[in-house]
């Protein structure tokens, strides 16, 4: 197998991971409620999180996996990493400082300062959220970065990304567990997210054992979900314990997993086409800038005025999503190509 064969299926997931954000905050953040057909979407969409974290370690052992050998290669893959993420993030932080906070707040919290620029701010359970709107899954990703190289030394077979997983689990059920409830800091933190990582690392050892069909996978993944999601009814009174709610949400680790390597597995047209792979290329410049793009069209008049119009509540939802997601993908793709892409090259420059 070409380990440095492009996952077009993967790259589409991306897309599917921003796009099921954006709409959970075009409910809890412009205020669009939709319908119980649509139910789901309010409940469920922050899922869309834990498929870039799957997605992540899918594609890191599949780009990386055999690269890790030696010191100077270790140094690379950081050094990448770190300009992957670091000048679209810093300007996020930058933007949301002008933008609604100030600059005398920055003399005033020099720790969330410091920890926002180290990326150490997923270890503070008072910073977790970080400076820039929605990043805190970013602190997520940059701890899970910084043990990569170890994980992927002790992730080789199948068993062993299974014990893996089985170790996430329980220690994101015993971060529950001493904590006594499911706060922002345990559903935020690299612990409790760990399962959704080990899920794209199980992936990631089946699919390079030997091809697999698509659409089983990928439909047994849905299904998946979809038990999961009317599941969440009937085990309301579990769901509403601490422990409960943690273990229900490393379920959806499996379904996460299954989407994963069925994607990666080929290129269904009906999920993985040009528009998904290029949402999917943008899509970390759409994360970070649809919160600001909400509050600027809620500024502007323009969600008003579909809230306004005579129609039913699931399809002013459509509406306001549609009017979110033209606009965001118009900033990320000038982020793409005016920040990320010369960020990375100055990366690769870098680390030659």
């Amino acid at each position: 197998m070409d380990a440095r064969r492009h996952l077009e299926g993967i790259e589409s997931l991306r897309a599917y991971a921003a796009l099921a954000v954006i709409a959970f905050h075009t409910v809890w953040l412009a205020g669009f409620e939709p319908s119980p057909v649509l139910a789901a979407i309010k409940w469920h969409g922050g899922r869309g999180v834990p498929l870039f974290f799957a997605v992540s370690a899918f594609s890191l052992a599949y780009g990386y996996g055999a690269r890790l050998a030696t010191a100077p290669q270790i140094k690379t893959f950081y050094l990448r990493r770190l300009f992957r993420i670091a000048p679209l993030y810093y300007l996020a932080c930058a933007v949301q400082i002008l933008v609604n906070l100030d600059l005398t707040w920055v003399r005033t919290h020099p720790a969330d300062v410091f920890l926002a620029a180290t990326f150490l701010f997923n270890l503070s359970p008072d910073h977790v959220e970080g400076i820039a709107l929605a990043s805190w899954s970013i602190g997520v990703e940059m701890l899970f970065y910084l043990a990569f190289p170890l994980v992927m030394a002790m992730c080789r077979t199948l068993g062993s990304a299974v014990l893996l997983t089985i170790v996430a689990v329980g220690l994101a059920l015993g971060l529950v567990a001493l904590s006594g409830e499911v706060s922002n800091a345990v559903q935020h933190s690299l612990a409790f997210n760990l399962p959704y990582f080990a899920a794209g690392l199980i992936a990631f050892v089946l699919f390079r054992r030997r091809p697999w069909p698509v659409w089983p996978w990928v439909l047994g993944a849905l299904a998946g979900a979809a038990l999961l999601v009317r599941a969440a009814g009937p085990m309301g009174a579990l769901v509403a314990t601490p422990l409960g709610n943690g273990a229900y949400q490393a379920l959806w680790a499996a379904p996460i997993g299954a989407l994963c390597l069925g994607m990666a597995s080929g290129q269904p047209l009906a999920l993985s086409n040009p528009v998904s792979r290029w949402l999917g290329r943008v899509s970390f410049g759409l994360y970070l800038a649809h919160p600001h793009v909400i509050s600027a069209l809620m500024a502007l008049g323009v969600l008003g005025r579909i809230r306004a119009l005579p129609l039913g509540p699931d399809l002013r939802f459509i509406l306001a999503l549609g009017a979110i997601l033209a606009v965001t993908s118009a900033v990320a793709w000038a982020l793409y190509e005016w920040v990320e892409k010369p960020g990375q090259a100055l990366g690769r420059r870098i680390a030659a």
